[in-house]
């Protein structure tokens, strides 16, 4: 089995910190829009959750030696 080399478990973390970044984007765009705010901070926290979880979802299938194709 081979290991994970520095640059792909440094390239693994972005994509997790991706997301908790995104997340907190997300919980701060329900609290503005909570305190009538733009309704466009919770939508596009949203959507980069959706873009971050999708990214962590391909990295595993490329790290685990299966291919994610795209719909193309």
């Amino acid at each position: 089995m081979n290991q994970p080399s520095v640059f792909e478990r440094f390239d693994r973390a972005l994509d997790w910190v991706g997301l908790s970044v995104s997340v907190l984007i997300l919980a701060t765009g329900v609290l503005e829009y909570r305190d009538e705010g733009s309704l466009g901070w919770p939508v596009g926290g949203a959507v980069l959750v959706l873009v971050s979880l999708w990214v962590i979802y391909r990295g595993m299938g490329r790290r685990n030696g299966r291919v994610v194709k795209s719909a193309r």
